[in-house]
Formats: structure tokens, sequence, C-alpha cells
């Protein structure tokens, strides 16, 4: 009877033990899944694997128990040790997070793991791109069979299957482009969330059925494609337009393949301008023909040299040309720049030393010493602004050690944390950037090497919040923020 009222204090003494682990090792996950910087996540993660270590020792203990047949109701055993095995498998993820590198296979692979439906809408955008990317390179091929067939029709008139050929191409890249137009709209309309993935991936099937099969004899195409996604609804910023004059330029291309007049600048004569007159050239025109000349930013002026030298009509020259590029600033002054006196100089030269120190919005207001971080009315004979020379080292270093702690480490990213810090090292207080915490030699250190030293030290816990002693403790020195403060 004493072996049992025994054995069942050392279950409840394990019990009550694990129950303290789990809590333990849930507050440390917390504070591991909220740390903003490495070091501090590192400390946690050691400490993390502490705890787990002693809860796996209390499991071995119960599940001895649990085999042993001493004990009768065994329920309270196998729920501790369920509860224990699924804090090792929390333990288990945070340890294959640690060990994974950002560019390896699993790291990259977790990156890449992205929304379900934001997945879906990247592949039905990647297969648009994909079908107007084909479409357009088989409106590449249409364009470079009507050119070589034009060829041939030229050389040999009269052929009526070469003829009919080309109406067909022209046929299937007007097709094609209307297509193009549509799946762009599509595009766009889904990059702006504006039309469901759904309702795409009813037109995939017919899509890709017109580009595989639109030039067999037996294709039946469907008409009432796009009909089902309302897209003559749309305003016209959503539709995907060709660029002005695109169709004039390609009903040109296909008039002149068609009826045999090459597109090579050498195969029409320009009309000469009269000696009397000049051509200004400002801008391509719209219908780019054969003899049409660049665009050039400055005007250009192109005066004939030579007039047209009388003879039959049948036999026309080509009268050479002479361009001669005049600068912007001459059509207004034809008689170059007048050059500036000493007071315009002067005033020129003070208009841009003025233009450098340009004063900025913010010259004009007040400057503020102090920003209340939450303000709070308070009795007029209390104080309203903080004491004079507050903002200096000699104020802070009158502060009591406990106080520079706090500022040091509730008032991040200010002025007051940077003076804080000044001073705690003028009390020979030192930063440990691993740890994240104030270390003060106890007594001078036992080793002292050129990378570290080891002896007694105190330390300011900040989860504690007070001073402890740490012996036979290692100083690395490349953990030392060692910046000068000024």
């Amino acid at each position: 009877m004493a072996d049992k009222r025994k054995l069942q204090g050392e279950i409840d003494r394990c019990l009550k033990k694990v129950t303290e682990g789990v809590e333990q090792f849930e507050d440390i996950w917390q504070k591991l899944h909220n740390a903003a910087n490495a070091n501090q996540k590192e400390k946690y993660e050691a400490d993390l694997k502490k705890e787990i270590k002693k809860l796996q020792r209390l499991r071995d203990q119960i599940k001895t128990w649990v085999a042993s047949n001493e004990i009768k109701d065994k329920r309270q055993l196998v729920e501790n040790r369920k509860l224990i095995e699924t804090q090792m498998e929390r333990f288990k993820i945070v340890e294959r997070e640690t060990k994974t590198k950002a560019y390896s296979k699993e790291g990259l692979g977790l990156a890449q793991k992205v929304d379900p439906a934001q997945r879906e809408k990247e592949e039905v955008g990647n297969w648009l791109t994909n079908t107007i990317d084909t479409l357009n390179m088989q409106v590449d091929q249409f364009e470079s069979e009507v050119e070589s067939l034009s060829v041939q029709t030229r050389k040999k008139k009269g052929d009526k299957e070469k003829q009919d050929r080309i109406e067909e191409l022209k046929c299937f890249i007007e097709k094609h482009r209307y297509h193009i137009r549509m799946l762009e709209t599509i595009l766009r309309m889904l990059d702006n969330d504006t039309l469901p993935v759904d309702s795409i991936r009813k037109i995939k099937d017919d899509v890709e059925y017109y580009m595989d099969s639109s030039q067999d004899p037996d294709f039946e195409e469907n008409e009432f494609l796009y009909d089902d996604l309302d897209l003559e609804e749309l305003p016209g910023s959503l539709v995907a337009t060709s660029p002005p004059g695109q169709s004039l330029l390609d009903d040109d291309l296909f008039h002149q393949i068609s009826s045999g007049t090459p597109t090579s600048t050498t195969s029409s004569s320009p009309i000469p301008p009269s000696p009397a007159t000049y051509t200004t050239v400002r801008e391509r025109p719209r219908h780019a023909t054969s003899h049409s000349t660049a665009s050039i930013v400055s005007p250009t002026y192109i005066f004939p040299s030579t007039t047209l030298p009388p003879g039959p009509p049948s036999a026309p020259q080509q009268p050479s040309l002479s361009e001669v590029s005049i600068p912007p600033s001459l059509g207004v002054c034809p008689l170059g720049p007048v050059p500036l006196s000493k007071d315009q100089l002067y005033q020129q030269a003070m208009q841009e030393s003025a233009w450098t120190h340009m004063p900025h919005p913010s010259d004009s207001e007040r400057i503020r010493q102090y920003l209340m971080r939450n303000p709070c009315p308070t009795l007029p004979f209390h104080h309203q602004v903080p004491p004079p020379h507050s903002d200096s080292v000699e104020f802070y270093q009158r502060l009591s050690t406990e106080t520079l702690f706090f500022i040091f480490y509730y008032l991040e990213g200010t002025k007051a944390q940077y003076l804080a810090a000044k001073a705690l090292k003028k009390q020979s207080w030192r930063f440990h950037t691993k740890y994240m915490m104030w270390f003060q030699r106890h007594e001078e250190p036992k080793t002292i090497t050129d990378e570290f030293e080891q002896g007694t030290y105190i330390y300011f816990d900040y989860e504690k919040w007070g001073q402890r002693k740490k012996e036979g403790f290692t100083f690395e020195y490349r953990y030392l923020e060692d910046r000068d403060l000024q």
C-alpha cells in the first residue's frame, strides 16, 4: 500500500512538471515568433531545445509507467504523453525552418508557396500570354508566306491558285488579329480582377482548338466564342486596340504585295520640289509609303541643289538633294544669340545660386524640441515641457542605471535611446549584440585573448528586469558593440 502511495506521488510530481514544462515551452514559442532580431531568435531556439529535452525525459518516464502493470488507470498518463509529443512535433517544425537555407531547394520551394487562387490566376495569365505569342508567330509566318507568293506571282502573272492562297492567308491574318485583340483584353481584365478565372477557363478549349486547327479544311469556327464574357460592354480603356494607323499600314502593305508593287525605296521616284521652294520635314506621315523619309527631331530643310533637266517624261531623273540641319534657336534668332550685358550675367548667376538654395516648406515650421508620444492633459502647475538641458549626456548621467535601461529598451529609435546608451558606456557597461543585453565586468577577467575574455560579469536581464551575475561567462569580442558614440 505504501509503495502505491509513493508511486502515485511520483506520478503527480511528474505530471506537474509536464504542465509547467509545456507552459514554459508555450511562452518561449511565443517569444520566438515575436522576435524581430536574428540574434534573439537564435537565443530563443536554444531555450526551446532545452525545454523539449526536459519534456522528452519526462515522456520516457511516462512511457515506462504506461507499460507497467502496477497502474490501472493510465488515461492521464497517455494524455500527458500525447501533449508532450505534440510539443515535439512543433519543435521539429521550428528546427526544420532553422536548418532550411534560403537558397536551397527546400527554401525556394517554401518561397514559392502562394495562395491557390493566386496560383490559378497566374496559370491562366501564363496560358493567355503563351497563346497570344503563338498566334503572333503564326501571323508572322502567314505574312512571310504572302510576301514569297507575291514575288512568285509578280514573275508569273495569271496564277490563280497562288492568288487564292494569298487571299486565304489574308483572311487567316485578319482572324488571328481579332483573336489576339480579344485575348489581350481578357488578359488586361484578369490583371485588373474584373473577369473571373472560371469564365476564362470555359473558352480555353475553343481557343486552343482554333489555334491548332484553324487551317484545316473541315474547321468550323465558333462565332460566339467571346459572347459570354460581355467584352463589347467594356469601357474603351480596357479594350486592347491596335496602334493608330496600323490597319491602314497593313492594308497598304497587302495592296502593294498583291498588285506586284515592290516595297523597296528604289522602286519609285519622288517628285522633286521646285527650285524656289523648300520642304520642312517634321514627323513621319501616317501612311508609310515607299518614299517616306525618317522622322527627325529638329527641323530639316531639304534644298534641291540642281533643277530637273529638260527631257522626255518617260525618262525621269533623280535630282541630287542636300540636307542642312539648322539649330532651332536660329529659327527665332536668325542672326545668332545676342551677347548678354554684365548686369544680365550677374542676374543670371544670382538666379542659378538662388535655385540651388531654394527654401523648403519645412524651413518655415517652428522647431519642436519635444514630441509627446502619449499626450495626456495635465494640471497647469505640473511641468508642461521637459526640463532644460534634458537632451545632453550630462543630464542622463545623473539618472539611475535602471532608468537608463528603461529608456534604452522602451524608446527605440529616438535620441533618448542614443543618449542613454552613451551614458551607460561611460559607466563601463558594454552591449552584447547576440543576447541584446548590457554586460559589466564584476572583476578582472581570468582569461583574455585576442578573440574573447572569460570571467564573472554582471548583466541586465530585460525579461526579468533586474541585474544578474554570470560566472565563467565567455564574452566574444565579435559580439561587442564597440562603436564610438559621438
